[in-house]
């Protein structure tokens, strides 16, 4: 597929440029208004910003109970209206409103080349006016994709008109990365019709310790009955330290190594409020530990299951924890040791490319003070040190 970006006066003219250059069967993927000239960009004469397509292998018409549907070519008078200033969003409602799957997917990869070609990270740093620059080598040194950092930059560059103060880029970058972390909006707590709530993960990522915290607050916060399962047998020392948190709470405990007894700890536990269930560490690349995993957790519409994950773990670390995991029911996740790094840029880079709700954070060993819901705008300041 041939792309080509037109900077011009107006729409007509881009559709006669287009159509002169592509031919009539062009597609317009994306139309923006921008502004040329000036200082990149700032204080610039406003333009209209045009990306066209045209796939040199001739198309098939497609079939739709005997009828011929036509794409949205220039030549079409079906086709996507293309007066207002699209976002991302409202571009892809569109794609899916009017295109075949592989069609949709052949645009959001082109989308990805054109912010590479909007924001060569290359030469970024040569590009960039303070205090853009200064938040952009933030955002990497903060561990953030540098594809990434450069199109939250690419995003904030424009939106700003006159003013690209400290506090005017900061703002509008807050903004970009909140909208990145927010996802589908989940419930971020436990849910108010959660019976059972297993946590999964890793070893070493503070499983016990984060159960402690939330049980705490279930009974001294929310007055509930709680009762709790560790299927945990690998450890002895995780069993003895949810035994203590037991007797603590003065809640019942069982180990349970079976499916089985599993069905039986829950039937035991019926009366209770909340149920929270520890699982083993182990080795989260083992695929019959997962196995096991799926065997011993209930999947019911009264549970819940969090990963839990660590914040000083490397991304590519988190990538393939989540590859492992894709075959157990995730349904929120759970970042610890929001204390024990000053890089976050992990989190964004997951949350960016995965449809994933963020619940709690843990930020030390204290029970149950160093846990709270997850704050998208907090985090955003943290990564940008402000």
């Amino acid at each position: 597929m041939k792309v080509k970006r037109y900077v011009v006066d107006s729409l007509p003219i881009a559709m006669e440029e287009i159509k002169k250059d592509l031919g009539k069967d062009a597609i317009i993927l994306h139309t923006k208004k921008i502004k040329v000239g000036g200082f990149l960009g700032f204080l610039g004469k406003e333009k209209m910003e045009v990306i066209a397509a045209i796939d040199p292998k001739p198309s098939q018409p497609s079939k739709n109970n005997g009828k011929e549907i036509q794409y949205d070519k220039l030549s079409s008078t079906k086709k996507i209206n293309p007066a207002p200033v699209y976002t991302s969003n409202h571009l892809e409602q569109e794609l899916k409103n009017n295109y075949s799957d592989s069609v949709i997917k052949e645009v959001q990869d082109l989308k990805q080349v054109i912010i590479k070609m909007l924001v060569d990270t290359s030469q970024i740093d040569s590009k960039l006016p303070s205090p853009l620059k200064e938040f952009y080598d933030r955002l990497v040194k903060q561990g953030v994709d540098q594809e990434l950092a450069g199109y939250l930059i690419s995003e904030v560059v424009q939106k700003i008109e006159q003013n690209n103060n400290d506090q005017e880029v900061s703002r509008l970058l807050i903004e970009e990365i909140v909208r990145l972390f927010a996802h589908k909006g989940i419930e971020k707590g436990i849910g108010k019709e959660t019976k059972i709530v297993h946590f999964v993960g890793p070893t070493g990522v503070g499983k016990t310790t984060t159960i402690a915290k939330l049980a705490a607050e279930s009974v001294l916060k929310d007055q509930k009955k709680i009762a709790f399962i560790t299927s945990d047998t690998y450890r002895i020392a995780a069993v003895e330290q949810l035994k203590t948190y037991a007797e603590i709470f003065n809640a019942p405990l069982e180990v349970v190594y079976s499916p089985e007894d599993t069905k039986k700890a829950i039937k035991r536990f019926e009366d209770f409020d909340l149920i929270f269930m520890d699982t083993a560490g182990r080795n989260y690349l083992n695929d019959i530990y997962i196995d096991h995993l799926n065997e011993i957790l209930i999947n019911e519409s009264i549970s819940e299951t969090f990963l839990v994950l660590s914040l000083n773990q490397k991304y590519e670390d988190i990538v393939a924890i989540f590859e492992q995991f894709k075959k157990v029911k995730i349904d929120k996740l759970l970042f610890t040791k929001y204390d024990e790094t000053s890089t976050y840029g992990s989190i964004l880079n997951v949350l960016s490319k995965f449809p994933y709700q963020t619940s709690f954070i843990t930020n030390g060993q204290n029970v149950p003070d160093d846990i709270e819901i997850f704050n998208e705008e907090k985090m955003a300041k943290a990564l940008l040190g402000v």
